[in-house]
C-alpha cells in the first residue's frame, strides 16, 4: 500500500518538475477583470501635522507626572 502512494506521489512530482521545464521564460500577463484605480487614487497624500485632537492629547501626556519607579521585591 505504501510502495502504490509513494509511487503516485514521486509520479506527480515528476510531472511537476517536467512541467515546469518547458522552456518557456515568459510571464504570463494577467489583466484585471474589475475596475482599476487610477494614480491619484493609489496615493493619498497624509499630513504630518497633528491634529487637534491629537495636540490635546500629547498636552495632556506632557503635563502628568511621571510615576515613582516601584521598588524591586
Amino acid at each position: 500500500m505504501k510502495s502504490l502512494v509513494y509511487s503516485t506521489l514521486s509520479l506527480a512530482f515528476a510531472v511537476g518538475i517536467l512541467s515546469g521545464c518547458s522552456g518557456s521564460d515568459g510571464v504570463p500577463i494577467v489583466t484585471p477583470s474589475g475596475p482599476t484605480a487610477s494614480a491619484d487614487d493609489q496615493c493619498i497624500p497624509q499630513s504630518d501635522a497633528l491634529t487637534s485632537d491629537e495636540a490635546a492629547l500629547v498636552s495632556q501626556a506632557e503635563s502628568e507626572p511621571v510615576p515613582a519607579p516601584l521598588p524591586d521585591l
